[in-house]
């Protein structure tokens, strides 16, 4: 099986500029340092690299220049003095977290897991109570094809961050590695502290070789949300059947954006229901008789109940005007 990179917080890979700007650097290296940093924070490689090549260069080249002219190397594809660059840098200033953190990231795209590993021990040695300690070393040791202690570091990553993105994170690097079973476990339990993990999932790369998996498509198809106690709930039922991309969405969506309600353009279609996220969340689907239900849910306390009945009522109506077109 092809693997991908993991989802670790080393280098992220970002898009870069096609224009490279010529900048002279400011006569303070702090103020130079600063700006590439940001640069290249922004995806603006090429841009960074004229700022701290003054600084990185001659025989006493500052750690962090060197730090950052050997990211911005990698960035641009020049891997060979990127790493070396990285290497100088912790040789002149080892307390560089995020220089290891880089560092393990060249080793584990060479495939060279045990250097990996030795980096990131040094970046956890630095930081022990840093949350991605536990994440990086899970990931590598997966990409050893050691499950025990990478689900051992997995789980002590979730004892600190029990949060949905914390879970996925977890699931694309158990999906990535084979694991599919542990993989949709991890899944379900974020999508169960946030539904859109499972719209991001959707997309995700990472999730690729679940494709054809029942128990992944189960998981997508499945809408487990429940209302909380005391949230604003009102619905209606349309003559128009639910078709999943069909008439009945399209109404909905045309209302949305006539009453200049706000909505998330990402809609999660699904042949039992749609759904549709702006200040409230709405529901489609299916209704007896062959017709179609729409669903409207709001937070508790988030407007007042004649405010909500006057909002719903407004979009139901709107509904039915495009309906009838």
């Amino acid at each position: 099986m092809a693997r991908r990179g993991f989802n670790v917080f080393f280098l992220t890979a970002l898009a870069l500029s096609s224009a490279l700007q010529a900048a002279k650097p400011p006569a303070d290296p702090a103020a130079a340092l600063g700006r590439a940093q940001e640069l290249i924070d922004n995806g603006r490689a090429e841009e960074a690299l004229p700022l701290v090549e003054p600084f990185a260069s001659g025989s006493k080249p500052d750690p962090r220049a060197l730090l950052l002219r050997g990211t911005a190397r990698l960035m641009i594809g020049q891997t060979a003095d990127g790493q070396k660059d990285l290497e100088r840098s912790l040789a002149l200033d080892p307390s560089q977290r995020q220089g290891w953190l880089n560092l393990a990231g060249v080793h584990i795209a060479a495939k060279r897991y045990p250097e990996a590993l030795d980096a990131l021990a040094k970046a956890e040695h630095l930081d022990p109570q840093a949350p991605d300690n536990d994440l990086n070393a899970g990931a590598v040791l997966l990409l050893q094809g050691k499950l025990q202690p990478a689900s051992d570091r997995f789980s002590r990553y979730l004892a600190r961050n029990a949060s949905a993105d914390g879970y996925y994170l977890v699931a694309t690097n158990y999906a990535l590695a084979g694991y599919n079973a542990l993989a949709a476990q991890n899944l379900r339990q974020a999508i169960s502290l946030n539904e859109r993990a499972r719209l991001r999932a959707r997309t995700d790369a990472n999730f690729a070789d679940l494709t054809g998996n029942a128990q992944f498509q189960e998981i997508l198809g499945s809408d487990t949300w429940r209302a909380p106690a005391g949230a604003l709930v009102a619905e209606q039922i349309y003559a128009a059947p639910y078709q999943g991309e069909g008439k009945l969405l399209d109404a909905v969506l045309s209302a949305l954006q006539s009453l200049r309600e706000p909505f998330d353009p990402r809609v999660e279609v699904t042949d039992g229901w749609a759904l549709i996220w702006g200040e409230y969340r709405i529901k489609l689907s299916p209704a007896p008789g062959g017709k179609g239900k729409v669903e409207l849910f709001a937070n508790p306390g988030q407007m007042t109940p004649a405010q909500w009945q006057q909002r719903s009522e407004r979009l139901f109506r709107e509904i039915l005007l495009r309906l009838a077109r």
